[in-house]
């Protein structure tokens, strides 16, 4: 890209000059949205039980709670290529209509074919929420201060997973029934509309201060160019072996700890997901100032040899204490592996492979549980299972090995 004689102008993934802080009111008003957005999935942890309720065959039930995420998986793509800092917001308002709408109809439909529609409409609405939601996300964020803006805006993801159960099983006795929940989650997305109009008017003003060229959508030459590089492809790659592996962990997780005696499996998630809220927080300034490549490979390693090592507790007390050390190296990770890519890509392609890194994770929650149940179901214990979510770790660690020489450059 040539450079030009004017002064260089802010570019997507960099904050407006002067900006040097992430505590700005567009900042907070993305993490309000993403807290909101995410509301409309966790309150799905129990749509299998649902799905039982209805009296829908076994064999569609599967098929059926993954309709969402694998539409997802099919959009998000080709969604990328159409974002830019312009048009972002618009895109965010057009998924919060139609994700709305889906949740409306779940109580309305009982039936197969209807299920699947709003299912699709569900997931078609929040790949284009969440994907216009990250492409104003890579722009605002200062660039020195991305790891940690990264990882607090992760913690957005945590809490809509450990506050909705909970505020559904609350209510759920006055409803009268599942369906219903799901229905109650919409008057929830009338914040987001509100926070939408002010954000608009923040990126278009800053969208102007932009040379066109930076807001122009990228052709699929300027794509396949940019999957060439070595660091995109890898990063990409380490994220969908992080996800898959953690998947594993994730879905399969409830009944090994069931078997070794746990009173409340569930806590694993818990101490969990404490130690990665508590760690992001805490310690999210200091990620931009460290090796961002190393300590992605030592996070990495901590969780192939800590994961095979599950199979080993003797009791809940050990598993749980564990699970402390494995939120720990999954606080590190995340937010890292989405920095590295901000660090990396070209200013034209900051968003697009933003959302390539959604579909890997997209891809990640698809291929562990398939996996693991095809595992599970050829006779192999939570112990293979466990050594295979290990090994994807171990593969992501050996794609961060090359990415981290560059990331040192680009420092």
């Amino acid at each position: 890209m040539s450079q030009e004689n004017a002064t260089p102008a802010p570019q997507p993934g960099a904050a407006p000059e002067g900006q040097s802080t992430i505590w700005t009111f567009e900042f907070l008003s993305l993490c309000a949205i993403s807290v909101l957005a995410f509301s409309n999935i966790a309150i799905f942890y129990s749509f299998y039980t649902y799905l039982t309720e209805l009296g829908i065959p076994p064999v569609w039930r599967g098929p059926l709670l993954a309709l969402e995420p694998f539409t997802a998986l099919l959009v998000r793509p080709f969604l990328g290529r159409f974002l830019t800092l312009g048009n972002s917001v618009r895109f965010m308002r057009v998924g919060l209509c139609i994700a709305t709408a889906a949740l409306l109809c779940y109580p309305f439909t009982t039936s197969i074919p209807l299920l699947a529609l709003v299912r699709v409409l569900h997931g078609l609405g929040f790949v284009i929420l969440v994907g216009g939601l990250t492409g104003v996300l890579t722009a605002l964020l200062p660039r020195e201060k991305s790891a940690q803006g990264f990882g607090l805006f992760s913690v957005t993801i945590l809490l809509p997973y450990a506050l909705m159960p909970p505020f559904v099983e609350l209510v759920l006795p006055y409803l009268p029934g599942h369906g219903a929940a799901y229905a109650v989650a919409a008057p929830l997305m009338l914040p987001a509309f509100l926070l939408l109009r002010p954000l608009d008017r923040r990126t278009r003003a800053l969208a102007q201060t932009l040379h066109p060229s930076h807001l122009q959508k990228p052709s699929w030459a300027e794509v396949r160019q940019g999957l060439r590089a070595p660091s995109v492809s890898l990063l990409i790659l380490a994220n969908l072996f992080l996800v898959a592996g953690h998947s594993i962990v994730f879905f399969f997780m409830r009944d090994f700890a069931v078997l070794l005696g746990a009173g409340n499996p569930g806590m694993f998630f818990t101490y969990s997901n404490a130690a990665t809220i508590t760690l992001r927080v805490a310690c999210g300034h200091l990620l931009d100032r460290i090796d961002k490549g190393r300590l992605l490979f030592i996070a990495f390693l901590e969780l192939a040899v800590l994961v095979p090592l599950f199979s080993w507790a003797t009791g809940p007390l050990v598993l749980f204490s564990m699970a402390g050390l494995y939120g720990s190296g999954i606080a590190l990770s995340m937010p890292l592996l989405n920095a590295s890519m901000l660090q990396v890509s070209p200013p034209r392609l900051r968003a697009y492979n933003a959302n390539l890194m959604m579909v890997a994770v997209d891809a990640g929650f698809f291929i562990g549980p398939f996996i693991g149940g095809a595992l599970m179901a050829a006779g192999w214990s939570h112990v293979g299972l466990f050594c295979v979510s290990g090994a994807m770790m171990l593969a992501a660690a050996l794609c961060i090995l090359p990415v981290g020489r560059e990331l040192r450059g680009a420092a």
